[in-house]
């Protein structure tokens, strides 16, 4: 039975070092998935001031990516990640998806992304052992000019988030009351099943509030971890991401 597994990295904005290093410990302790799903710009943290960009850059062949490959190669499972990357157009939000020998399968540029972002504009789409696979990155989601793009056939959407609520974050009563339907009519409007996982901020006022969610083509939410947790959800599907699972 195909495997997924959401890591809400725990991350310390502008220390990559150190978020490189926790995720590689959680990662070896999971039960072998054939895909690892990290949040949004996964080990850096959410950064948008241009000094910050400059500083963290990094071509798509760089060194997070080789880090990635090579933990993939040891552990024998695909990772997708986020980085912030240097392109001769500027600086773009980036997801890639690594494959399990350690090549590059998928490149998305997050659409719905200000400057001094430079928004990507295609959503492509790769085989894995999920079935075809996109990925929209936060608000991309509820973006219609990223959603019209989503390939047909495609049977996974991966959804890596940094986000934060203004004021009191993580809410629990918020998440639950507003938020975790929102994102579940947003998936039902694609009619496509999709991992959501966002990022933990471990300090700041307006932390991104973690947790991960598996939620089917008709918007039900069939698996999740706990609102403001980076705790780890593991994920069987029967046979793929269209049909029921078990986690």
């Amino acid at each position: 039975m195909p495997c997924i597994a959401l890591v809400p990295l725990k991350t310390r904005v502008g220390r990559p070092e150190a978020n490189f290093a926790r995720f590689r410990e959680a990662a070896r302790t999971l039960e072998r998935c054939d895909l690892v799903v990290l949040p949004e710009l996964s080990f850096t943290g959410y950064l948008y001031q241009e000094d910050d960009l400059e500083r963290f850059a990094e071509p798509l062949d760089g060194p997070t990516f080789r880090r990635v490959a090579a933990l993939a190669r040891e552990l024998g499972t695909g990772v997708s990640f986020g980085l912030i990357e240097r392109t001769p157009r500027g600086f773009a939000n980036t997801t890639v998806i690594v494959g399990k020998q350690g090549e590059r399968k998928l490149v998305y540029r997050k659409i719905s992304e200000p400057a001094p972002f430079t928004p990507g504009s295609a959503v492509p789409q790769a085989a894995t052992e999920l079935g075809m696979t996109g990925v929209l990155v936060c608000g991309d989601l509820f973006t219609e000019e990223a959603t019209k793009r989503l390939p047909a056939g495609t049977e996974l959407l991966l959804v890596p988030m940094a986000r934060a609520f203004s004021g009191r974050s993580p809410d629990r009563e918020r998440w639950e009351s507003e938020e975790r339907a929102e994102y579940a009519r947003a998936v039902a409007r694609l009619g496509v099943t999709a991992a959501v996982v966002n990022a933990l901020d471990a300090e700041g006022e307006e932390r991104s509030f973690g947790g991960a969610m598996i939620v089917s083509a008709r918007g039900e939410v069939l698996a999740e971890s706990p609102h403001g947790s980076d705790e780890p959800l593991r994920y069987r599907f029967d046979a793929s991401p269209r049909g029921r699972g078990s986690r």
